[in-house]
């Protein structure tokens, strides 16, 4: 009766996530998940629009570092229940059959974009500005991951990362979770020391934007944490919030403002060669060292708003952010064409803002409403 006082009394309390009323999924994961879509949505249909203006360049974290680690989190929990369920082979049979299907998909529109683009030039930005080769080499080229085009490459990491999976999941039933950070760790120093080292070499970009040595160590944090999240939950309710959530909070606010000053404005740091060291602490393509801190205070403390102002985000995002979460690949997948076709209109890339705000608000509407009647769910991986 006291605790039910204590919560009436407080809406903080009321408005957290109960776990008891969602039943095994944890709906927190969908909806941080469907920000990151959205988010994604708004950069890669690029404009002048208000969500553009929002969404881009103000502080060192982009979606698609959000989405991988989630992406190894949620694999973490899943395949931990799948092993127990149907064993260990199956389920990483399971792994290896859905790195086939994304690598096909991958194949297929890289290819698909890669040859129309020799046939239409200028036709298939961003991905080709124009062809990156003849017809043969690109074939070749996208079977082998060495393209790269913008809006898709990412899941060529996707494809690498589950491929891994399997022998990151058998040393984690030895207990051997020690060795894998090392293994970690040592991949993310080659990169920051050698960039691009242990890289695929894309005909049409200098280097890739997601090289796997940098990129795998957000995956396998998340599969950690993920794989010994019951672990983690007792570890974290016994942490006190309150010193937690400020320290969380000054490491954003500090990446927000060197950001602003060097992003934004572009005069921070004046010098040339700390400019040149800031840049590379910084780099996306790197995961550099600064962007690593950043998401060590960005995605716990983004978890923790959701968690404590549950009710109300729910009630108000829920419906839509929960849904496109759930079903974020078929979301990616589907917005490749989309965001094809939108570069050929130029009212809507350089045109008015509120033209392009409405346009992209209409295109997540969209994208809601084949999720809602599960369109192609059969063929698109979801």
């Amino acid at each position: 009766m006291q605790n039910n006082q204590i919560i009436a009394n407080n809406p903080f309390l009321s408005w957290r996530y109960d776990p008891t009323l969602y039943g095994k999924r944890d709906l927190r994961i969908d909806f941080l998940r469907g920000i990151a879509i959205v988010s994604m949505v708004f950069n890669h249909l690029e404009s002048s629009s208000f969500f553009s203006a929002i969404n881009r360049g103000h502080i060192y974290a982009s979606a698609a570092e959000g989405f991988v680690f989630i992406s190894g989190l949620v694999l973490g929990m899943v395949t931990l229940g799948r092993i127990d369920k149907v064993g260990f082979s199956e389920a990483m049979k399971k792994l290896l059959e859905r790195s086939g299907k994304l690598y096909l998909t991958s194949f297929i529109l890289i290819s698909v974009l890669g040859l129309l683009s020799i046939i239409a030039p200028g036709w298939t930005r961003p991905a080709f500005d124009f062809a990156p080769g003849s017809w043969w080499q690109i074939l070749l080229a996208a079977a082998t991951f060495h393209l790269a085009p913008p809006v898709i490459d990412i899941l060529q990491l996707y494809v690498l990362l589950l491929l891994l999976s399997p022998a990151i999941f058998w040393m984690l039933r030895k207990g051997l979770w020690l060795p894998i950070l090392a293994v970690s760790w040592s991949l993310w120093s080659i990169q920051q020391l050698h960039p691009y080292a242990l890289s695929f070499h894309p005909l049409d970009r200098e280097h890739p934007y997601f090289a796997l040595a940098g990129w795998q160590i957000l995956y396998v944090h998340g599969l950690l944490a993920g794989y010994y999240r019951t672990k983690l939950q007792e570890l974290w309710a016994k942490i006190p919030k309150l010193p937690l959530v400020i320290g969380l909070l000054l490491i954003v606010i500090g990446s927000i403002t060197a950001a602003h000053y060097d992003i934004q404005l572009g005069i921070w740091p004046a010098k040339f060669s700390d400019r040149v060291a800031w840049l590379a602490w910084t780099d996306r393509s790197r995961v550099g060292f600064l962007r690593l801190i950043n998401h060590i205070g960005l995605f716990p403390l983004l978890y923790i708003i959701v968690d404590t102002f549950w009710q109300p985000l729910d009630k108000t995002l829920g419906k839509l952010l929960i849904n496109l979460g759930q079903n974020s690949l078929y979301i990616y997948v589907v917005h490749i064409p989309v965001t094809v076709i939108w570069f050929l209109i130029p009212a809507l890339v350089n045109g008015n803002p509120v033209v392009a705000t409405l346009a992209q608000a209409v295109t997540v509407a969209f994208f809601w409403f084949l999720v809602k009647k599960e369109v192609l769910f059969n063929i698109i991986p979801r």
